[in-house]
């Protein structure tokens, strides 16, 4: 019987043939990417030294990117700013002129004389009015005055006293030796009362006093030698 050969085993005495020598002059390639050679397909690519492993490239980032956005306020401002003053100078420069009016003779109000006299307050600030010397003449007794008061508001009592401005002592007066007299009336208002009086003083410059009925003083008046 023949014996079959088991394809898998080696003959016993049969050997594997050996490889055959490179030719001379032969020398193996160099690699293309300078790098390990690669088994089972082309050489692949070399990883990029800012490309982490196992995942995509990622874009470069820079600070400003992450800067809040700017504000347009400041431009509008300045866009208003110059309108409103284009609206100005247009509104100034260019308003047609207004006619000017003729000016009219200013209506002067009718001037009221000012009443005569010296004005008077009484202490209590319920009475005034206004007094005058209107005349005077020196005798060889004294000075003899005509004078006058007149009520603004009353009524307004009165009496005189008067002094050489010489002097220190006052003198009272006396009825004179003209008419009209003083009656010796308060003078209600509205109203006026003239008289003489008489005063026995040296002559000289001289002051004269008007006082209430009661001696407080209200006004003075000089008179000239």
């Amino acid at each position: 019987m023949t014996q079959q050969h088991d394809p898998t085993e080696p003959f016993p005495d049969r050997r594997p043939a050996e490889p055959a020598a490179p030719p001379s002059g032969w020398a193996p390639a160099p690699l293309s990417t300078g790098d390990r050679p690669s088994f089972g397909g082309d050489p692949s690519p070399r990883a990029d030294a800012g490309t982490p492993l196992g995942g995509p490239a990622l874009p470069s980032v820079t600070i400003q990117e992450f800067a809040p956005p700017r504000s347009r306020l400041p431009l509008l401002v300045a866009l208003v700013a110059v309108v409103v003053a284009a609206l100005i100078w247009a509104g100034t420069t260019l308003r047609a002129p207004q006619p000017v009016p003729a000016a009219s003779p200013a209506a002067s109000p009718s001037a009221t004389p000012a009443a005569p006299g010296l004005p008077f307050v009484t202490p209590d600030q319920r009475a005034t009015g206004r007094w005058e010397v209107i005349r005077h003449q020196w005798t060889d007794a004294g000075l003899e005055v005509e004078i006058r008061i007149a009520a603004d508001r009353g009524p307004v009592t009165y009496a005189f006293v008067a002094f050489g401005n010489n002097d220190v002592q006052a003198t009272d007066s006396e009825p004179g030796l003209q008419g009209p007299q003083f009656s010796g009336m308060p003078i209600q208002s509205g109203n006026e009362e003239t008289g003489w009086l008489f005063f026995r003083l040296n002559r000289g410059p001289s002051t004269i006093i008007l006082t209430t009925a009661e001696g407080n003083q209200m006004s003075a008046l000089p008179v000239a030698a």
